[in-house]
């Protein structure tokens, strides 16, 4: 068994698994320390029968206290009690590679839910001892963002889930990044040398061998959700001057804001509590394993630590590369506007 610690937590998992920290200390002694986690390849066959939530969806399958994810061309994954998490290939085709892709996110995920933590989708960054949490959709350009903070000298703490506590620490967790192959080219990344996130996707992985990290638990300073504008999306494609022409001064000041970060806070704690809960770590997660009134207590309990802004990148990875080199993220106020920017309509998950 490989040993293993993120979130806080001992995992011990028959599948090595790069994307997590390995706990030496537990490594020394020889599994004389009992792991909080256990992940283990199982039979789906000898799951029990459990009364469904009406949360639960032809492939997923959830109760208070039990996850099962099935995956056609993947596999079988069941996360029960808060401590166990089992995985079978579809066949003997899958890799070891598109098994850890749910076990490390889709799996730790639900374990922690059961366990009560607060799980955030997004991916937390440290610097000078302080951390910013990125909060994002799947495809919101978390990752390359993050990538270029990397560059910067900032250090990943955890991507894809993010984990705080009472104190309002983020934990180390999953140090991994994944960048699309647009990402990867437009980076200047030797893409042909990274592994696959998975078959089929042309989506590459950066782990912790290739990045800077944090190994210690980092108090949060400042949570953004990342957005993008849709301004221009608000003119006609007749209203559009040709591209590369500035045609009027409203244009030019327009093409100068689209250069430059732009943020703004959250006016009302019920707006920052509702991005919260958006954005934990699949809400439905929550609701069909009866967890949905501690998101609430744990979110409510984090805004009195925390500021909530929000965070639009400007359009284009050179033009964002280049923006970022004068952003300051511990002073969000410094990139605040006189008129909020268009943002996408928030999901209500």
């Amino acid at each position: 068994m490989h040993s293993y610690t993120a979130f806080g937590l001992g995992i011990s998992s028959d599948l090595q698994l790069p994307e997590l920290a390995q706990d030496l200390a537990a490594a020394t002694l020889a599994g004389a320390a009992v792991p909080e986690i256990s992940i283990a390849e199982g039979s789906h066959h000898d799951w029990p029968a459990i009364q469904l939530s009406p949360h639960s969806t032809p492939t997923l399958a959830m109760a208070a206290g039990d996850w099962r994810l099935e995956l056609e061309g993947v596999g079988w994954f069941r996360a029960w009690d808060g401590t166990r998490l089992s995985w079978e290939r579809w066949d003997d085709s899958v890799s070891n590679r598109d098994v850890r892709t749910f076990l490390v996110t889709s799996g730790i995920g639900a374990l922690l839910i059961q366990r009560g933590a607060l799980v955030l989708q997004g991916t937390t960054l440290v610097r000078e001892g302080k951390a910013v949490l990125l909060l994002g959709f799947p495809a919101s350009g978390k990752s390359t963002l993050a990538w270029c903070l990397l560059q910067q000298g900032w250090q990943l703490l955890s991507s894809e889930l993010s984990v705080v506590d009472a104190q309002g620490l983020v934990w180390p967790g999953v140090q991994q990044l994944k960048l699309w192959h647009d990402s990867a080219v437009a980076l200047d990344l030797d893409w042909q040398q990274l592994p696959l996130v998975r078959r089929g996707l042309k989506r590459y992985a950066l782990g912790p061998a290739d990045l800077p990290v944090a190994a210690d638990p980092t108090p949060l300073a400042l949570i953004y959700g990342l957005g993008r504008s849709k301004r221009a999306n608000h003119k006609s494609e007749k209203e559009k001057p040709k591209e590369g022409l500035i045609t009027t001064v409203e244009d030019a000041s327009s093409s100068s804001e689209q250069e430059l970060f732009r943020a703004w806070a959250r006016k009302s704690e019920r707006e920052a509590l509702l991005k919260l809960r958006n954005h934990a770590y699949q809400p439905r997660f929550y609701r069909a394993m009866a967890q949905e009134a501690s998101l609430f207590l744990q979110a409510s309990q984090l805004l009195k630590r925390v500021a909530v802004n929000e965070l639009i990148a400007p359009d284009g990875i050179t033009t964002m590369r280049s923006a970022l080199e004068a952003v300051d993220l511990f002073n969000p106020e410094a990139l605040f506007r006189e008129e909020e920017p268009l943002t996408a309509v928030e999901d209500e998950a």
